[in-house]
């Protein structure tokens, strides 16, 4: 392997990994809370299973943002989750 082909294999940009460590748990937590607010079941059932949604989104977030093209479509892909769910609960208001 080539000095360069090295150099461009290990380059990962900052924003990408930011992307990573701070917008997939967001991502993951809005996730949670939607699926927790919009199940038809109440009280400790929704919360079991928005608490138990969590960990998945942002373990499967946390493996596929690094393989984005860069840092603005890794955040392109947070926010393209993250506005919808975010504007669907406003919309909802409190129960």
């Amino acid at each position: 392997m080539s000095a360069g082909q090295g150099d461009k294999a290990a380059n990962h940009s900052v924003a990408r990994t930011l992307a990573v460590v701070v917008g997939a748990p967001l991502v993951a937590f809005a996730v949670g809370a939607a699926v927790m607010a919009f199940l038809p079941v109440s009280g400790p059932w929704a919360f079991a299973l928005g608490f138990h949604v969590v960990l998945p989104v942002w373990v499967g977030l946390a493996c596929t943002l690094p393989l984005a093209r860069n840092g603005r479509v890794a955040w392109g892909v947070c926010l393209a989750v993250v506005v919808p769910v975010a504007v669907a609960l406003v919309l909802r208001g409190p129960r």
